[in-house]
């Protein structure tokens, strides 16, 4: 395949170092032959390789993978995302198979370059881990896909329509794969290669591809020949392959809980302040593998996510968590997240929500958390002395006129803003004031050490490998977060999901575990999502809050959520188009 470097391009990469290889631009051409006698042109190559790994801030525009899930309602009134789960943009992905053959092209090509043997036993690593990357994202999303491992010769058309392998076949593929390029892959890289794969980087992909796959033999059911399932028997095999590579990462030591704001042993610090600063100080301890920004990369996560009052003019509001996310979070005795407010008026809205979980308050605003310059400004409507409801959006109260009748932030019937009641936090950076539009700059982080706890937990839970080691990798999240720790008794599944549900919430992971766990049939069966209002209550002489719970309209355009089974495996009908080889999966 010849294609042309953009001279542009090249000429930048030639007068500078490849600093992080994660925080370029991506190109959309690579390469002709001249790029193998050109050691920057091949990491220019492998640049565009990395970039393509689908993952990143934004990747389906104001639409998140939380809007998909039980973490979070999408509030514009444009958009509505209640069914088909199977079918949207950001659950399909044959495209990837154009980044495939690329890096089919360089497996090919790099014996051919001026590097060193040394040199391109690790990059031809590197290459085998993205392409590994790739195959994880269609294996999930489709089930089993065809393995093409070398450039396929355009000129023989027959030859480009190639049957689906099986489900398992695939997730065999990666795990000789992962072990295959662990070998060749560096233990450390330096600072201007930092964000690179290494054996550590291998080992999380391998954990999280293999707890996936553990969890379709252990819950789901082998259909259409193996081309989709798992069979039952190899569960035990793929957790242990789960728990032996977070095994290797807890045991290299090369990582650890973020804890610089917070120490567990002596209780001191601010937890919630803690966990808030993972997702905001770059290249902390903590972080395995992530997709850097910089002010030459930008996205638009802060555009799409500010809350409404604080939004610079286009967007924000996209992620608005609803009620049972919100209740997921426990307490810090280990109680029950649900929260009491039936019937109760509350001097402050802090009042309803004292003793949650830290990492609710680092990862949700609600009425009054502390933002940019103010309080998020959450109520309904006022209540005046005698019970009548004002409730108009932009209006005085008047008996105070400095009041609003409906607060800054909602939350409003109408509009593209804000409708549950909640605002995410997570990832948003206040210390620089209103981030411009697309001008955000976060690193958005793909693997971490929790992350790799949780997957060692999970995985020794499962398959009953080391109920111990699963109680004291759970309880170090937990310790870190400053909430109780769970005794041998309280490990149960249920608190093992939920552990991670609270944990990485936001952070891309929540929807394919409801896959994984094939639960999403149960979550969303007909199903309105719910928020929570608050409410002014006028005394004469000050405020009282009230809580009511919302169900329905507004909230998702008023339509309920109805997850199938069909949408645990996504439609192929767009690659059967340009591959008539191909099957669909069961009710596409």
């Amino acid at each position: 395949m010849k294609t042309k470097i953009i001279t542009i391009l090249l000429s930048m990469l030639l007068s500078s170092c490849i600093k992080d290889v994660l925080d370029r631009k991506p190109l959309d051409r690579i390469s002709d032959p001249d790029v193998w006698s050109s050691a920057a042109m091949i990491d220019l190559y492998l640049v565009a390789l990395y970039d393509n790994i689908p993952i990143g801030h934004a990747k389906g525009g104001s639409v998140f993978e939380s809007n998909l899930t039980d973490e979070a309602s999408h509030p514009y009134a444009g958009v509505t995302i209640v069914n088909n789960y199977g079918n949207h943009g950001l659950t399909l992905n044959t495209g990837m198979y154009a980044w495939i053959r690329r890096a089919n092209i360089f497996l090919e090509k790099i014996g051919t370059s001026v590097l060193s043997d040394e040199q391109k036993k690790v990059v031809s690593a590197e290459c085998r881990f993205i392409r590994a990357y790739y195959y994880f994202d269609l294996v999930k999303k489709y089930g089993g896909m065809p393995l093409i491992l070398v450039a396929q010769s355009l000129d023989d058309p027959d030859a480009l329509f190639v049957s689906r392998n099986t489900e398992d076949e695939v997730y065999e593929f990666l795990l000789s794969e992962l072990d295959a390029a662990f070998v060749d892959l560096p233990e450390d890289r330096d600072d201007n290669n930092a964000n690179r794969a290494t054996k550590a980087v291998a080992q999380a992909l391998k954990a999280r591809a293999m707890l996936y796959a553990g969890s379709i033999a252990k819950f789901g059911t082998v259909q259409l020949n193996g081309l989709i399932g798992i069979p039952a028997e190899k569960a035990d095999k793929y957790f242990n392959e789960a728990y032996n590579a977070a095994k290797y990462i807890k045991e290299s030591e090369k990582f650890s809980l973020f804890n610089s704001l917070y120490d567990p042993a002596t209780g001191s610090g601010d937890p919630a302040a803690n966990f808030e600063a993972i997702f905001l100080q770059k290249n902390n301890q903590e972080v395995i593998f992530q997709k850097a920004y910089s002010a030459d990369k930008l996205h638009s996560y802060d555009t799409y996510n500010l809350p409404d009052g604080f939004k610079p003019g286009c967007c924000g509001n996209a992620q608005a968590p609803i009620l049972s996310m919100v209740e997921s979070y426990e307490y810090v005795d280990g109680a029950s997240g649900k929260l009491d407010y039936e019937g109760k008026e509350f001097d402050t809205p802090g009042e309803l929500f004292a003793g949650k979980d830290p990492r609710f308050a680092a990862t949700v605003m609600r009425s009054e958390s502390p933002f940019i310059g103010r309080n998020v400004q959450i109520y309904r409507g006022i209540y005046d002395t005698d019970g009548t409801l004002y409730e108009t959006r932009n209006a005085p109260f008047e008996k105070d006129p400095g009041m609003l009748q409906v607060g800054r932030e909602g939350p409003y019937t109408l509009g593209d803003v804000g409708k549950t009641g909640f605002y995410l936090k997570k990832y948003l950076d206040p210390s620089g004031g209103i981030v411009p539009e697309s001008r955000s700059t976060q690193n958005y982080i793909d693997f971490r050490y929790a992350e790799i706890l949780l997957t060692l937990a999970e995985a020794a839970f499962e398959a009953d490998i080391d109920l111990g080691e699963s109680l004291d990798a759970i309880n170090q999240i937990r310790s870190r977060a400053g909430i109780s720790s769970l005794t041998a008794s309280e490990l149960t599944r249920e608190r093992i999901r939920n552990e991670r549900k609270v944990e990485l919430a936001f952070e891309d992971k929540r929807f394919w575990d409801i896959k994984r766990y094939r639960i999403g049939t149960d979550i969303f069966r007909n199903t309105y999502v719910s928020g929570l209002w608050p409410y002014l209550k006028y005394t004469g002489t000050g405020y009282k809050y009230i809580f009511r719970k919302v169900s329905g309209a507004p909230l998702d355009n008023g339509q309920p959520r109805v997850f199938q089974e069909r949408d645990y495996y996504s439609n192929l009908a767009g690659y059967i188009a340009s591959n008539r080889q191909i099957v669909n999966n069961p009710g596409w």
